[in-house]
Parts: C-alpha cells; sequence; structure tokens
C-alpha cells in the first residue's frame, strides 16, 4: 500500500509533536466528513457554488497533511464543481470519498503507532 501521506514533511511541519497531531487527526476525523457530506449533498441539490466552496475548504485542510494525491482530488472536485460540471464533481467526489478515508485511516495508524 503506496503511503497518503509524506511522513517525514508532516512531522517535521510539526516539529515531531505528536500529541498535536493526534489533535488535528482528529478535527480532520470529524471537520473533513462533514465537509465530504457538504460536497455530496451540494452535489444533490445542484449548488455548484457549494460544492466549491465545500470542496476547496476540505482541499485546504487536507494540505495540512502532506497528502498530495488527496489533496489533487479535492482540487478536482472543487474545479468541477465551481464550472458547474456536475457529473465531473460527482465522478471525482466518488474517488474523493475514500481517498479521504484512506489518508484518516493511515494518520490514526500513524499517530496511534507513535503514541
Amino acid at each position: 500500500m503506496q503511503p497518503a501521506f509524506d511522513e517525514k514533511e508532516l512531522m517535521d511541519r510539526l516539529d515531531n509533536d505528536i500529541a498535536f497531531l493526534a489533535e488535528t487527526v482528529q478535527m480532520l476525523e470529524t471537520d473533513g466528513r462533514k465537509l465530504m457530506g457538504d460536497v455530496q449533498t451540494a452535489l444533490a441539490a445542484g449548488d455548484a457554488a457549494a460544492v466549491g466552496r465545500s470542496a476547496h475548504t476540505l482541499k485546504g485542510m487536507i494540505s495540512n497533511f502532506c497528502a498530495p494525491a488527496v489533496q489533487a482530488m479535492a482540487l478536482e472536485v472543487e474545479k468541477a464543481g465551481k464550472a458547474g460540471n456536475f457529473a465531473d464533481a460527482s465522478a471525482a467526489a466518488g474517488r474523493l470519498a475514500p481517498g479521504l478515508e484512506e489518508l484518516i485511516g493511515q494518520l490514526d495508524a500513524f499517530v496511534k503507532a507513535r503514541s
């Protein structure tokens, strides 16, 4: 399995503070999943602006975890949503949701292994 995030870069950014990482991962679990739900709700409602906003916020949150592939997935949703291309935004969101869960799972395991 390929790592969803760059462990060294992440720990360098956080000055090796595993307790802080644990807090931020918890925020990603709660807020990131809520934002993913917001994207899906906005897609169902046909609200292009809300899709773009929610995906943009989620992309920024993901960027804190040195996870460029998952961040790129969120960017894809954001761009398609802002363009009003619901088919592409929906397809991209279908890739982002499991990507986000994989990232959360790997981050959880990383924190637990170091706590």
